[in-house]
C-alpha cells in the first residue's frame, strides 16, 4: 500500500543505483560516506545538541537515582524507536514512490532510500519529519513541563526525545544542503547514496 521494503544490509552503493541520472543533475557538495555525513550533521546541529542537553541535564537533577533496568528499557525503546523514525521518512514520502529502508549497524545507522523526485520544501519535511515528530515536539513538552506529574514518565520522554533529536545529525545535513544548494523550482533526486537535483 505505502510501497516500503525493508531492504537489509547496505554493503554498496550499487545496491541503491536505479536507472540513469538526467543529463542536466548536479550532485548535492556532499560527503560519499555516512560517518563524514554524520561528522558534518553533528556539527551543524552542534549549537541544538548543546542546548537540549543542558536542558535534559538541569531537568533531571539526579540521574544517578533513576534505577538502572529504567536505563535499560529506555535503550530498548530508542532502538525500536530508531525504526520508526525511517517509517515516518518513508511515510512523508508520496505514496506511488518505491522507498527501500537499509540498515548499516557497523557505522550504526539506517537510512531510506526513494526513486521519484521531491520538491526542496518536500525533501527538507521529509528530513525533519522525524525529527520534529520524535524529537522537538516531545523535548518541547518536557522542556515545559508537561510531564512533570510523574518524574519517570518525564524522565522517559526526556531522555528518549533527546536521543531522537541526536540521531537526526545525517538527517538535518541533508535538509542544510537542499536549503542552501537547490533553487527553490528545482526537484530533488536520490542516486546511489547521493542527492542530485534537476530543473
Amino acid at each position: 500500500m505505502f510501497n516500503i521494503k525493508f531492504k537489509g544490509k547496505y554493503t554498496d552503493e550499487n545496491q541503491l543505483k536505479r536507472g540513469s541520472l538526467p543529463h542536466n543533475a548536479v550532485k548535492f557538495k556532499e560527503p560519499n560516506s555516512i560517518s563524514t555525513a554524520f561528522l558534518l550533521g553533528g556539527l551543524i546541529s552542534l549549537p541544538i545538541l548543546l542546548l537540549s542537553t543542558t536542558i535534559m541535564i538541569m531537568k533531571i537533577e539526579n540521574f544517578l537515582a533513576i534505577p538502572v533496568y529504567h536505563y535499560v528499557f529506555i535503550g530498548l525503546l530508542s532502538m525500536i524507536l530508531t525504526y520508526v523514525h525511517e517509517l515516518i521518512h518513508a511515510f512523508s514520502l508520496p505514496r506511488y514512490s518505491e522507498k527501500e529502508i537499509w540498515t548499516k549497524m557497523n557505522e550504526g545507522a539506517l537510512f531510506v532510500h526513494f526513486n521519484s523526485p521531491l520538491s526542496k520544501y518536500r525533501f527538507v519535511w521529509v528530513c525533519m519529519a522525524p525529527n520534529i515528530i520524535l524529537g522537538y515536539l516531545p523535548f518541547l513538552l518536557f522542556s515545559i513541563g508537561v510531564f512533570d506529574f510523574n518524574n519517570i514518565i518525564s524522565v522517559y520522554v526526556g531522555i528518549l526525545s533527546w536521543v531522537m533529536i541526536l540521531t537526526g545529525i545525517g538527517d538535518y545535513l541533508n535538509a542544510y544542503n537542499a536549503i542552501r544548494q537547490v533553487p527553490p523550482d528545482a526537484r530533488i533526486i536520490n542516486h546511489g547514496i547521493n542527492s542530485y537535483w534537476v530543473r
